[in-house]
């Protein structure tokens, strides 16, 4: 049986269970959360701020200005993980959204505090 190195980006002493663990567990688990994560908001804007009107312009808004700060913090992060690694990286990237979620669930306006909030977890997330 060839090592699972040959058909995947993992060194030659990675096992198995190590690889579907990482491809399974980390992966799909950033992946779902973050998706999760997403799809929450309009329940902090409605239940949590309180604004009744306009939730899917706000949601919109913060979508596009999320995706804006990923275009940026991609590459960025993708840079900052050739010199310190992608643990590291990735590190950063999980303590900064939990940051920014504590954050979020606490802002009392939309603009500026959830949006800031958004920004700043779109910059986590764009490492993680």
């Amino acid at each position: 049986m060839p090592p699972i190195s040959r058909f995947l980006p993992f060194s030659a002493s990675t096992t198995k269970t190590q690889a579907v663990t990482y491809l399974l567990g980390v992966s799909l688990f950033s992946i779902s959360f973050l998706v999760f994560l997403n799809s929450s908001v309009s329940f902090v804007i409605t239940d949590l701020i309180g604004q009744k009107k306009d939730v899917g312009d706000v949601v919109g808004t913060l979508g596009f200005a999320d995706e804006l700060v990923a275009l940026v913090a991609c590459p960025t992060w993708g840079l900052v993980s050739d010199r310190l690694g992608v643990r590291w990286v990735a590190t950063i990237g999980y303590a900064i959204i939990g940051v920014a979620l504590a954050v979020f669930v606490q802002a009392k306006n939309v603009y500026p505090q959830l949006l800031l909030a958004r920004v700043f977890f779109a910059v986590g997330a764009s490492a993680a």
